[in-house]
């Protein structure tokens, strides 16, 4: 069986992949890349349940298709962030009401969490709480927070106040995000 499989990987694995489009390809070099270095050896002894990991990496990858794709997404739905993060998706709606987490309604009324605010391993953004207090207290605009958050600045070196988060740089996005405030209320 294992010789039938390798079969199929070595001779109809480019048929496989032909389907893949650019993205699927780099994904798919990327994590051959890691495979080979040795950054997986641990999780792939001989009795490691590879469908498994596998599911548990395509859980990861946000799936919803949206308009905002090119300025926040792409964004997770609620069953496949849950599924990744292994939480409930009540826990994911006390993270989003505690504003842990920013949760954007689409036209159908479902919630999808913009991807941009998890790291790799899937924690959230630090000090989001703080930053989402600030720029919209009254809970007023969170695809106004999110594109704010997501949005490439000089103020950040070039790069987003989700970046300079991540990066450490939390007194300089809250003194972002009290300077945006105050210039989106003297414009209200």
């Amino acid at each position: 069986m294992a010789t039938a499989a390798r079969a199929h990987t070595e001779h109809g694995g480019a048929n496989d992949r032909a389907g893949l489009g650019r993205s699927g390809e780099a994904l798919l070099d990327a994590l051959r890349r890691r495979l080979l270095s040795g950054r997986a050896d641990g999780a792939l002894g001989d009795g490691a349940d590879v469908e498994l990991l596998a599911d548990r990496m395509v859980a990861a990858l946000p799936a919803v298709k949206h308009e905002a794709d090119a300025l926040i997404g792409p964004f997770y739905d609620t069953p496949t962030l849950a599924a990744w993060r292994g939480v409930t998706r009540q826990a994911l709606s006390k993270a989003t009401a505690k504003r842990d987490l920013i949760g954007l309604k689409i036209g159908d009324g479902s919630l999808v969490y913009p991807s941009f605010q998890f790291g790799a391993s899937g924690a959230p953004l630090p000090n989001l709480r703080q930053v989402l207090a600030l720029i919209d207290p009254d809970r007023i605009d969170p695809w106004g927070s999110a594109l704010w958050l997501n949005t490439v600045a000089d103020e950040f070196g070039g790069t987003t106040a989700a970046q300079a988060l991540r990066d450490g740089r939390v007194e300089q996005v809250l003194a972002a995000a009290r300077r945006a405030a105050h210039a989106w209320a003297a414009d209200a």
